[in-house]
C-alpha cells in the first residue's frame, strides 16, 4: 500500500470514531457543568447571569446550594440533579422567590462555552492532533 493510501485510511478510521466523541467527552462535560453551576451559586446568580433576589435580611441566599447539585454522564447524556429544599427555591413558592439554580430552556453562554472547550479537547484527542 502506498504511503498516501495509508494516510487516507488512517484519516477515515479517525473520522469513523467521531460519532463516539460526545460519549467519550460526557464525563468531562459533567464536570464542566458542575463547575459552572458552582460558580453561579457562589456568585448568587442564575445560570443566565441574573442576580438572585437577596434574603429578607439582605444576606446572600442559598450559600450551601452547591452541595444540593450533582452532575453525571450516562452515555452521551449529561444530567444535573438538584435535591433538597433548594428545589423549592429553584422554582419559587408563595413564601420563597424563585432563585433559579439549574438552566432551563436555552443553554446559557457560559455553559455553552465550557462545553465547547471540552468538545474541542475531545475532538483533538479523537483526531490525534493539536491546533
Amino acid at each position: 500500500m502506498a504511503k498516501g493510501e495509508a494516510e487516507l485510511d488512517a484519516w477515515v478510521a479517525k473520522l469513523r470514531r467521531l460519532p463516539e466523541m460526545v460519549k467519550a467527552a460526557a464525563p468531562e462535560l459533567a464536570v464542566a457543568l458542575k463547575s459552572e453551576l458552582d460558580k453561579n451559586i457562589a456568585a448568587g446568580r442564575a445560570p443566565d447571569g441574573s442576580t438572585w433576589k437577596p434574603k429578607k435580611d439582605g444576606g446572600r441566599p442559598l450559600v450551601n446550594a452547591a452541595a444540593a447539585v450533582t452532575t453525571r454522564a450516562d452515555g452521551s447524556v449529561v444530567q444535573a440533579v438538584l435535591t433538597g429544599p433548594e428545589v423549592f427555591h429553584h422554582y419559587g413558592t408563595k413564601k420563597d422567590p424563585e432563585r433559579q439554580i439549574l438552566p432551563r430552556g436555552v443553554m446559557p453562554d457560559s455553559l455553552g462555552l465550557a462545553f465547547r472547550a471540552k468538545m474541542v479537547e475531545q475532538f483533538e484527542k479523537t483526531m490525534g492532533g493539536g491546533r
